[in-house]
């Protein structure tokens, strides 16, 4: 049917208008046909939550966002509402001409049958592409879902039998957010509210997000232990604690085994095959990440959780130009998803292009502005290129919004830099009071370097190194080859007086023209601590040739002896005349 100047599929949940073609969830296509039957009345919040997603669902914030997002896909722009109308203490009203009959299927009753799953776990505008105007007579939604999965996969498949194989899965499969259809499990996963879950775990910079994530996932599993979905879920969210909140090893284990659950119960679900990928890929098991990943994207090659995970992924297998291409074709297809920002200007950093990494966080913090890591990334950014007080600034910022361990880290370090050690070291210990923060590696070794100058901690320096030292080997038994984790195992040697470890290292250490400017700094510093001068000196003339910022070897306290050398200098004459 026609709503003003839109076209909705209520069946296919598509909204086509002039600001683009939508895919919409189910609750949010509910909200618009409670409306669409009740056009031209005044409907309340409280009656449109009940209507949609019942009295004990509650959902407040959930209509909040389904009116936006329909507001959006309808044609509305900001403050100028020729659709749906806000009246002030009152409720919302469709205000837009219909052109069918007023009456449409009735609202999903909660009481009744299982609901059916959703076409997306959010609107996406869907790219345009040339194949649109080959699949004449085929209906919007699948256009848009065949021409998006068409370009995904051919990017993971390769040879004329991978395409035929896509081909055959358009033919046959119904698409689903999690992969192709087989049962009926998957509508009562959307019934135990999986689609939340998972949402959670895109936004886990929220408030809550994760815990509520887990909540949702054991409601489910405890409902039905028989749910693939919910235990896929659950391992994802797992996984998502463990990198974003706290490095617990427990967590990659309950992680396993939630995915191998999912896996047992239902192997043709992609959202099984993700989170099977996520838990090999952080088991370093690789290969086996990305044979899973290419099962999830055989099943459903719009999984952007198996997207991510192969694009982390290669990043981890030292395969950054492949990583860095993927992520630019996951940043086109999926633009409103924070994680492949941050996974950019990541990227550009270690490219050292710093200045474009800051825009690329600044993007970032637009789209999540809770997200704590994002303030930590561009306040590091916005250090590199020597301004470290607007960093700092940066990270206070973040704090009045997060009171997160990485910002109270990242704070640690530049009051560091600038010589306030104990403040410095006042951070760290911060940081590591959050839950969970006792198992990271980096967190014990930044707490060592501030201890080292700050005289009533001195004690505590080589305990935190070895703490640290202890933590690393854990990630680099995985990675043996990754030279950030060989670049700080060297320097923590070092620095704790390991002088033949250190020296061993170093030896293992294999730099090239590639290497980024930060892992030859720290090899350089190591070299000074080893009395190495003259490796230090070139690998330091290295590294600033690379990019790296002069202002951090100007204020870092390893390096004063070398500062007073008369090679230094003709080093900085050398690079900058």
């Amino acid at each position: 049917m026609r709503v003003g100047q839109a076209n909705v599929d209520f069946d296919g949940l598509v909204i086509t208008s002039e600001a683009g073609q939508f895919n919409v969830e189910p609750k949010v296509m509910d909200v618009l046909r409670h409306l669409v039957n009740n056009a031209g009345i005044v409907i309340s919040r409280s009656d449109l939550i009940d209507a949609v997603w019942g009295v004990s669902y509650g959902g407040d914030e959930r209509l909040s966002r389904a009116i936006s997002l329909l507001r959006k896909a309808l044609g509305d722009s900001r403050g100028t509402h020729h659709t749906i109308q806000t009246i002030s203490r009152r409720g919302y009203k469709l205000v837009a001409d219909i052109d069918a009959p007023k009456e449409i299927a009735p609202l999903f009753n909660p009481s009744d049958a299982t609901p059916s799953p959703s076409a997306s776990s959010t609107i996406e505008i869907e790219p345009t592409s040339p194949l649109t105007s080959d699949l004449a007579g085929v209906s919007g939604a699948s256009i848009a879902s065949q021409t998006h999965r068409f370009k995904r996969s051919a990017i993971w498949l390769s040879g004329v039998g991978a395409l035929a194989l896509i081909g055959a899965v358009f033919l046959w499969a119904p698409m689903s957010p999690f992969g192709i259809k087989s049962s009926g499990q998957e509508n009562a996963s959307y019934g135990m509210g999986i689609s939340d879950g998972l949402k959670h775990i895109e936004n886990f910079a929220q408030d809550g997000a994760l815990a509520n994530a887990q909540a949702i996932f054991s409601t489910a599993i405890a409902s039905d232990s028989d749910n693939a979905a919910a235990h896929a879920g659950l391992a994802l969210s797992l996984i998502r604690q463990y990198t974003f909140a706290e490095r617990d090893p427990a967590l990659l284990k309950r992680a396993r085994a939630a995915a191998q659950s999912a896996m047992r119960i239902d192997d043709k679900l992609a959202l099984s095959n993700a989170a099977m990928g996520w838990v090999y890929e952080f088991e370093a098991d690789f290969d086996a990440a990305q044979e899973a990943y290419k099962r999830a994207d055989i099943l459903d090659p719009d999984n952007v959780f198996a997207l991510e995970g192969r694009i982390r992924t290669l990043r981890k297998q030292g395969k950054r130009q492949d990583a860095y291409d993927l992520n630019a074709f996951a940043i086109e297809h999926y633009p409103l998803k924070p994680v492949f920002y941050s996974f950019y200007g990541a990227d550009l950093v270690a490219r050292d292009e710093f200045l474009r990494a800051e825009g690329v966080f600044r993007k970032l913090i637009d789209l999540s502005p809770g997200n704590a890591r994002a303030y930590g990334q561009l306040a590091h950014a916005v250090h590199m290129q020597d301004r470290t007080s607007e960093a700092i600034q940066i990270l206070q910022d973040g704090l009045l919004i997060n009171q997160s361990d990485l910002l109270y880290n990242n704070l640690g370090t530049y009051l560091f830099f600038q010589g306030h050690y104990a403040m410095a070291a006042d951070a760290f210990e911060r940081t590591l009071s959050f839950e969970g923060n006792t198992h990271e590696y980096l967190y014990w070794a930044n707490y060592a370097d501030a201890a080292r100058y700050v005289p009533e901690r001195k004690d505590k320096a080589n305990a935190a190194y070895d703490r640290a030292l202890q933590l690393l080997q854990v990630e680099w038994d995985k990675r043996p080859n990754n030279v950030t984790l060989t670049s700080r195992a060297a320097l923590y040697n070092a620095k704790r007086g390991n002088v033949d470890m250190a020296r061993s290292i170093l030896e293992r250490l294999s730099m090239t023209e590639e290497t980024s400017s930060v892992v030859l700094y720290r090899a350089a510093v190591a070299y000074e601590i080893l009395t190495e001068r003259k490796l230090a000196l070139s690998t330091l003339k290295k590294a600033l040739e690379a990019g790296y910022p002069l202002t951090e070897v100007l204020n870092d306290p390893d390096l004063s002896d070398l500062r007073q050398d008369m090679d230094y200098h003709f080093v900085l004459t050398a690079i900058r005349p």
